[in-house]
């Protein structure tokens, strides 16, 4: 079957997207987490005791997908959830000692995966830099 919006920018998007994300799952699968959860490893041990507002702020993630996510992530015991004392209708947000634990080898699945990103651009006269800074522009 011929499509003919392969060679549009939005369809290419998908496919590396789709692609990438598969290969950051099968990478962090052996780590518990999923590609939905490792980005709250990575942010709350850079900002412990992060509000759970801010991290929806920050990051424009929708509501109900942090709170899942975050509740997934208590559950696992990686993180933990307190009532703000500023505003009990708030959570601060930290990691567990598990969470730190689990957060080098998180970095490392990244690293590992960031390496196979740029190696598959060899050959085309594309950077990485260069690719981050198009898709940065994408992205406003």
């Amino acid at each position: 079957m011929i499509d003919q919006h392969d060679d549009t920018i939005t369809k290419q998007l998908h496919v590396a997207a789709t692609t990438a994300t598969r290969r950051l799952e099968r990478r962090l699968a052996p780590l518990g987490v999923n590609t939905s959860q490792f980005f709250f490893i990575l942010k709350l041990h850079d900002n412990p005791g992060l509000l759970q507002d801010q991290l929806v702020r920050q990051d424009t993630l929708h509501q109900s997908n942090v709170n899942r996510e975050i509740a997934k992530l208590a559950k696992l015991g990686l993180v933990d959830k307190q009532p703000a004392t500023a505003d009990r209708r708030k959570y601060t947000l930290a990691l567990t000692p598990a969470g730190e634990a689990l957060y080098p080898q998180i970095k490392a699945a990244l690293a590992a995966q960031e390496a196979d990103l740029a190696a598959s651009l060899t050959g085309t006269g594309v950077t990485p830099a260069a690719l981050v800074a198009a898709l940065r522009q994408l992205g406003r």
